[in-house]
């Protein structure tokens, strides 16, 4: 699959996540087999206003390479300004994000908003290609809900257009995260789309990678899928070269992985916030080993680093005796 001068066979892809897919998250994801990275949205009114938050969105590591920035707006003369102030920063591509689904959002225009407007979705994507010589990718959904499927026409205007790659999840608007992606889409946007496509939506497993390329995909796309289990990307890409499924990681490498991502995610927002932001990660890594709940009782109090890594290493200690303590049946007490 070609975007500008990136050529990646069969690329897996980290969603644009607001507030999930930092650069830590980011590093990660491509530490364990991410192909392709997207920045969080950035919203073009207060970028193209300095707000500090926002614009700090738009700046990337080489290491994350290849990376796009993702903006998202209605206003043709911001988004093209955003898309200039992205181009500067360093992105590789800049991803128009049609699809964000949140009332805040979307119901005033942006987002998955265009999609009730394609004029406005029109001059939004002419207004970005104007902003940069990069090459422009587009985000979206299907439609605004089951009565408003839109998607074929919207192929037929970004490849028009002259966008380079059309990601598409596969829910509308209105259902949010809720219901089933419908995957019966991929061969049907296939069959009219002459551009990369990119499918997204209820991605998690090995197979599903599989099933969503045999359908005509040319790159996967996944989000919560790759929340706390970050080496969904290798285990992916492990089962599409071999056809063989890894193991899940053991409780072991869960928690250094956790661990890892910790320290990078308290370096980048600093300490104590970045502690205090991590805490929501906990269950995802630590989800299905019995007996967490004062663990994680215990972590949610602790505010540095330090004491967070000990407790750990001492929990898989305790874990890894507890495991090895012979039952009655087995002969004991």
């Amino acid at each position: 699959m070609r975007i500008g001068p990136i050529d990646i066979d069969r690329p897996l892809c980290l969603a644009p996540m607001e507030d999930v897919s930092d650069p830590p998250f980011r590093r990660l994801c491509k530490e364990e087999g991410a192909d392709l990275l997207y920045t969080e949205f950035a919203n073009c009114e207060a970028v193209t206003r300095n707000v500090e938050r926002e614009c700090r969105k738009l700046y990337v590591d080489e290491a994350e390479r290849p990376i796009g920035v993702q903006i998202y707006g209605s206003g043709e003369g911001s988004m093209e300004r955003a898309a200039t102030m992205a181009s500067e920063a360093g992105a590789d591509f800049i991803d128009i994000n049609c699809g964000c689904w949140v009332k805040k959002i979307a119901n005033r225009g942006d987002g998955a908003g265009l999609l009730r407007d394609l004029k406005k979705f029109e001059a939004v994507v002419r207004a970005v290609l104007r902003g940069t010589k990069l090459p422009v990718t587009v985000k979206t959904r299907l439609g605004w809900d089951k009565d408003s499927i839109v998607i074929l026409d919207v192929v037929r205007l970004v490849q028009d257009l002259g966008v380079s790659a059309l990601t598409v999840h596969l829910r509308t608007r209105a259902q949010g995260y809720t219901g089933c992606a419908d995957w019966s889409w991929i061969e049907k946007i296939r069959a009219v789309c002459t551009i990369p496509f990119i499918a997204n939506g209820d991605m998690v497993t090995p197979e599903d990678a599989k099933t969503c390329f045999d359908m005509g995909a040319d790159g996967i796309m996944i989000g919560r899928g790759a929340i706390a289990r970050p080496w969904v990307f290798r285990h992916m890409r492990h089962y599409l070269n071999t056809g063989e499924i890894l193991s899940e990681p053991t409780l072991k490498e869960r928690v250094e992985i956790c661990l890892r991502h910790l320290a990078m995610h308290a370096e980048y927002r600093g300490v104590p916030s970045g502690v205090f932001s991590f805490r929501r990660n906990y269950a995802g890594y630590l989800k299905g080993v019995p007996h967490i709940a004062q663990l994680r009782a215990e972590l949610m109090t602790m505010e540095r680093v330090e004491p967070i890594v000990a407790r750990l290493h001492r929990f898989m200690e305790e874990y890894s005796e507890m495991r090895n303590v012979p039952t009655p049946e087995q002969g004991g007490a």
